[in-house]
């Protein structure tokens, strides 16, 4: 900006702010709320030809008549581009010098890269905005919230755009840090190891487009540090979600668990339910690891038996079901299904007895609960349950909500960045 432009600038600014000012202070009948947003509509008029000005004085990213293009040939500037921007103070314009690179076809504007422009008309600002409400909120929510809250106007599908965008842009980069693991060695842990890693992970069910189900598989990692007086104190959880296969959902889980010092930890503890594929993960990645089957799981099934042997309201139920669980606290698993084998049951609630007669029996080994709570250790998987109820189901299981897979995987991909205290330092840059 020269020092001509400059004082004609700053004075336009002071009289706009004198205006606003004069109006709050002389209009009749005012109401803070009416004031308010007066106030807030002129401030950002007032901050989009700040930022316009501002940003025209640093110039238009020129350097020069030519600049050497990545495809090794020589790229000729062509004039100049005007592209208009959403910021969070409203929209302005931004004059960039245009290279062109006839060897290859590609063109760009340099300033795009130096201001953090992307492709579409959004600033970092903006993008961040839309991401983070688009990944916590129905996304016409999410534009409706924007509006009122900060004066943005936008789309529903203008969020959902940014955020399948950016959680598309993060697919692709776990993706890739997972098959660099896998082809170079897993990575380090990123703190001192822990005396203590648990590890859990569970499925939880959303509906596709079709209305069919999609599982999302979610795993938790949570390491435990012991301090000077001996307790185990724990650090904070981190998360990861895919809607994949066992087998990649694993090495994600396995990438993020060693960062979190798997590899290096006293002891590791796998919690899950009694699905094959978890336990199936835990002995390939944690193959060390206490398994535990949680108590909620656990407990749930008792529950359903009990419902089933004596009916929904009966007061018989929850007697029943306390003494079972009393029981298998202690880790008497062999004794509770002996005592189940010998119930009189209808057909219906023989075959419930019959399922987890079997699933009790498989399971065994992973509820010795007595013995694991002396060593202190945590046979409940709330973490988990918890991430997926939180992480997935607050999010993408709301009423008459369908999803593809790619748009459930980038919007839960946000998700895990801001449960992860990723998100402010996460480069948004399109």
């Amino acid at each position: 900006m020269d020092d001509s432009t400059r004082p004609v600038v700053l004075a336009d600014l002071a009289a706009e702010v004198a205006a606003l000012l004069d109006w709050v202070g002389t209009a009749e009948d005012l109401d803070v709320a009416a004031a308010e947003r007066r106030v807030r509509d002129g401030v950002l008029a007032i901050g989009a030809r700040l930022l316009t000005a501002g940003l025209a004085a640093r110039g238009t990213g020129k350097a020069g008549p030519r600049l050497a293009c990545p495809c090794g040939g020589e790229a000729t500037c062509e004039g100049y581009r005007r592209k208009e921007t959403q910021t969070l103070v409203g929209w302005i314009r931004v004059r960039r010098a245009y290279y062109w690179c006839p060897a290859c076809g590609h063109g760009w504007c340099p300033l795009d890269a130096a201001l953090g422009l992307g492709r579409d008309s959004h600033s970092p600002g903006i993008r961040r905005g839309l991401g983070r409400l688009g990944a916590l909120l129905p996304f016409a929510q999410a534009a409706a919230t924007l509006a009122e809250v900060a004066g943005v106007q936008t789309s529903a599908s203008t969020v959902r755009a940014v955020t399948e965008a950016v959680g598309a842009r993060r697919e692709g980069e776990v993706t890739a840090d997972v098959a660099r693991a896998w082809a170079e060695g897993l990575p380090p842990a990123a703190d001192a190891p822990p005396d203590r890693l648990y590890v859990a992970m569970d499925g939880v069910r959303i509906l596709g487009i079709g209305g069919e189900g999609k599982e999302a598989k979610v795993g938790v990692v949570r390491p435990e540090h012991r301090r000077a007086g001996g307790d185990l104190v724990p650090a904070a959880a981190s998360y990861v979600a895919a809607f994949a296969p066992a087998e990649a959902f694993g090495r994600r889980l396995a990438v993020e668990a060693h960062r979190r010092g798997l590899e290096a930890a006293t002891e590791v503890v796998v919690l899950g339910d009694g699905a094959e594929w978890i336990w199936n993960l835990a002995s390939e990645h944690c193959p060390a690891a206490t398994q535990i089957v949680d108590w909620y799981h656990a407990s749930e099934r008792v529950w359903a038996l009990g419902r089933a042997r004596y009916g929904e309201d009966s007061p018989q139920t929850p007697r029943w079901v306390d003494r079972q669980l009393g029981r298998l606290a202690k880790g008497e698993v062999a004794a509770l299904v002996a005592a189940w084998r010998r119930l009189r049951c209808g057909a219906a609630a023989a075959a419930v007895r019959d399922e987890q007669v079997g699933y009790f029996t498989n399971q065994a080994g992973r509820m010795a609960y007595g013995r694991f709570r002396e060593r202190g250790l945590d046979i409940g998987s709330g973490l988990v349950e918890g991430a997926c109820k939180h992480l997935i189901g607050a999010r993408e299981k709301g009423p008459g909500m369908r999803w593809s897979v790619p748009g459930a995987q980038a919007v839960a991909n946000v998700r895990v960045l801001l449960f992860n205290n990723q998100w402010a330092a996460y480069d948004l840059a399109a």
